[in-house]
């Protein structure tokens, strides 16, 4: 018996299944172990008192005392098969008093399991187990104008999962608020390890870490880029997105690979300046940003395309698709300094280690990746990556 739970145990942490859940399966496995010896036995018993008792009984075979007990437990009480020896009936009244007992102790526990499941995922203390889903670090105004627009889009069947230090009312505002929306909550600090655990960053798609509206401004700042850090090393990097208040930090992401950053003052100024040189500017954007048919869109280059030139992507995307290609966006891959030097190194090793990491960040800043209107004749590499108005 022991041999058989420490295996059902290794099962349950294969598959990412501990604590509270572990208790509550191996409760279900031990029930319904007892259930199936107490069906066995009775069954037996029944059978072997029938099959020497009076003749014309009903049960006169094993499987016939594996139905009548299954009935009997179950109180359908067909009727076909019934004992009718003195120690035949004494089994069956035992069956029913322990089964029936059994059996509504079993159908209580899995209801229990479902309400306590329903309001640990209401409280945000349930772990997430999804994958390809969105994670929402934080809250504010921006979180919540997230949410409207995929609803406009109609971008509804992605899981997002929602990590805030909130009470359960919050949750239950943003359910109803948002009935077509798959939302999972994590209630909790998302500067810890376990709380982002919790939310399964490590098979999200994206993560979106928001300036919390909790703290003060600040400080802001300073809580997302903790909360990067502690991301990154359960994700890749290029899934982050962080949002900053102040444009002067993103160099402190920037020194450790995180690119996706959004500084609303930063880009507002730019679009403010663009609208200056052309009134229409800002209605364009605006209204590109809300369209839910039209958008812009990256993708990468089909293989047969690969060293041809950037006029007949353009071709083949406008007549077999329907796309606009604007241009190309350059994804280099990333080199981590650790796959070329091993602990084991030499001074020189370790001096050039240390420059090029320092380097990291002059290189980064000066590479422009995005290319508008390149030149038709322009050949196309493998690491790149088609901008389509689709």
């Amino acid at each position: 018996m022991n041999f058989l739970f420490a295996h059902f145990r290794k099962l349950l942490y294969r598959h990412n299944i501990r604590g509270d859940d572990q208790k509550l399966l191996l409760r279900f496995l031990l029930i319904c172990l007892f259930i199936a010896i107490l069906l066995l036995v009775s069954s037996c018993l029944t059978w072997i008192f029938e099959h020497h008792g009076a003749e014309g009984n009903s049960i006169q075979s094993f499987w016939d005392g594996i139905w009548w007990a299954i009935v009997t437990i179950a109180t359908v009480g067909y009727g076909d098969k019934f004992p009718v020896t003195f120690p035949g009936r004494l089994v069956g009244i035992i069956l029913i008093i322990v089964g029936y007992s059994s059996l509504s102790f079993f159908t209580g526990m899995v209801a229990s399991l479902f309400v306590e499941n329903r309001l640990k995922g209401a409280k945000g203390l349930k772990q997430i187990k999804t994958h390809n889903h969105i994670v929402i670090c934080g809250w504010n105004k921006t979180a919540e104008f997230f949410l409207k627009a995929l609803v406009e889009k109609e971008v509804t069947d992605l899981d997002i999962c929602i990590v805030v230090n909130d009470t359960p009312d919050f949750f239950e505002r943003l359910e109803s608020c948002y009935p077509a929306l798959s939302l999972k909550f994590v209630r909790g600090e998302s500067i810890q390890e376990e709380t982002l655990k919790r939310a399964s960053v490590e098979t999200a798609a994206q993560i979106i870490i928001i300036a919390d509206e909790q703290l003060d401004r600040s400080s802001v700042d300073d809580h997302s880029i903790i909360v990067a850090n502690a991301v990154r090393y359960l994700a890749k990097k290029d899934k982050i997105t962080v949002q900053l208040i102040n444009p002067e930090n993103r160099s402190l992401l920037e020194r450790n690979g995180i690119q996706n950053i959004i500084v609303w003052d930063d880009i507002g100024g730019y679009i403010l300046a663009n609208n200056v040189t052309d009134t229409n500017y800002l209605t364009v954007i605006c209204q590109l940003a809300q369209e839910k048919n039209n958008h812009i869109i990256t993708q990468r280059i089909p293989t047969e395309f690969v060293s041809k030139s950037f006029g007949e992507l353009s071709d083949y995307y406008y007549k077999e698709c329907g796309y606009l290609l604007l241009g190309l966006f350059t994804k280099e891959p990333e080199l981590e300094l650790s796959s070329i030097f091993t602990e084991d190194n030499s001074g020189i090793d370790q001096f050039i280690q240390y420059a090029l990491a320092k380097s990291q960040k002059i290189i980064r800043e000066e590479k422009n990746n995005v290319r508008w209107k390149p030149n038709r004749d322009i050949e196309l590499q493998t690491n790149d990556y088609a901008i389509l108005m689709v």
